[in-house]
């Protein structure tokens, strides 16, 4: 395909790669915002830390769900718009306080906000992803995979330059794309409505509800390898290594340029061989690298074993969010907010306890924790139905009768 066909059959996925972009630079900037704010004296224990992070999540664990049940009743695309600010708008203040309790609130706001951006993005992806799903969504994920990668990079350079007020220059992507995605939202609400009129002129697809709890346990413990890093890397390489924190902080960028490369690699790469197997072998092999990294007393062999773990971790992103609707065919919307929104929540609801692990027992037994949470995501992946697989055969079996 041309690159101009491309971009033409892609649009509105790229755009809505942009907006993903402006509001998970928030979410990604979280870890390394904290470390700056630790370094500043603005906080002082790895717990207070992940009491955070937990702020980050707690709401949006519930508001996720919601936003895609709502989603799946009535096509609202202002919504995934609201989010964007409201994601933006909380965090990037948290540099102007050194009130612990306001931190808490803003980044409780924020994450309110990313939870409302997630579900109607994802949904709205869906619709204009047609029978490229897994590519569709890859362009989608890989936003938030930029978004995490840059985050560290700008939060970086503006506090080294304006100090920890700098943290609020992450909300101009989010006041940019604001005016995009308003001058479009009669065009998105087209998009959604015509897709729901196709929906009802078909015959409704079983779903598997079993298959897509299972799933979601899969994602849960994958959510507590992801929030465990982004949370602790920085932290991990300032107290084992004796980084600086604009060098520790590096290491996120490092893990979510990774992140996109894989997301982007691993939509494609479903839709040839199949979401059930790129899903299950990305995560079993992210294992040993993570193992390994954990082990290893060396900064520089750790970010050569956290780059290949990066890349698997990751590859799985976009495709369980692609099974998770497929599961749950008919409330695409409530699957979205579970896979992309309660269950990768999950994570950042067990931080505290990383948090308690590294002030009590040090942060190489937070890494470890990581990666016995990777190993149950692997062994769970296992167990997920190849839903594709199954209705194929149903196809095959009805068609011969």
């Amino acid at each position: 395909m041309e690159l101009s066909q491309h971009f033409r059959r892609y649009h509105d996925n790229y755009l809505f790669m942009l907006g993903h972009l402006a509001t998970d630079i928030c979410q990604g900037s979280v870890g390394a915002a904290l470390a700056v704010l630790l370094a500043a004296g603005y906080l002082h224990t790895n717990t207070e830390i992940s009491m955070l992070v937990l702020a980050s999540t707690l709401l949006s664990s519930i508001v996720q769900p919601l936003v895609g049940i709502i989603s799946d009743l009535k096509p609202r695309p202002w919504i995934m718009t609201a989010g964007m600010v409201t994601a933006a708008l909380g965090m990037g203040f948290i540099g102007f306080t050194h009130n612990f309790i306001l931190m808490f609130v803003l980044i409780s706001i924020s994450g309110v906000g990313i939870a409302m951006f997630h579900p109607q993005g994802s949904r709205l992806c869906h619709a204009c992803s047609h029978e490229h799903m897994g590519r569709g969504m890859s362009i989608f994920s890989v936003g938030g995979n930029i978004g995490f990668a840059i985050g560290p990079l700008v939060i970086s350079l503006a506090t080294f330059l304006f100090g920890p007020p700098g943290i609020a220059v992450i909300m101009f992507p989010a006041l940019i794309m604001t005016f995009v995605f308003l001058r479009r939202n009669q065009h998105y609400l087209d998009l959604t409505n015509t897709e729901n009129r196709e929906l009802k002129s078909h015959p409704r697809e079983r779903e598997s509800y079993s298959g897509f709890a299972i799933l979601t346990l899969m994602i849960f413990f994958r959510s507590c390898v992801y929030f465990g890093l982004t949370t602790f890397i920085p932290l991990y390489f300032m107290s084992r290594f004796r980084w600086e924190v604009g060098m520790a902080n590096a290491n996120l960028t490092l893990i979510a340029v990774c992140s996109a490369l894989a997301t982007l690699a691993g939509g494609v790469l479903a839709d040839r061989i199949g979401f059930k197997k790129v899903l299950a072998l990305s995560a079993t092999l992210a294992v040993p690298f993570l193992a390994a990294f954990a082990m290893t007393d060396s900064a520089g062999t750790a970010v050569a074993f956290l780059i290949p773990a990066a890349l698997f971790l990751y590859g799985s992103l976009s495709v369980s969010m692609v099974m998770g609707q497929k599961l749950l065919c008919n409330h695409i919307g409530f699957a979205s907010g579970i896979t992309i929104g309660l269950g990768i929540s999950f994570g950042g609801i067990t931080s505290p306890l990383l948090g308690y692990i590294g002030d009590h027992y040090g942060l190489e037994y937070t890494m470890w924790a990581i990666t016995v949470s990777a190993v149950i995501s692997a062994l769970v992946s296992w167990f997920i139905p190849d839903i594709d697989a199954i209705r194929r055969q149903k196809r095959a079996s009805t068609s011969e009768s």
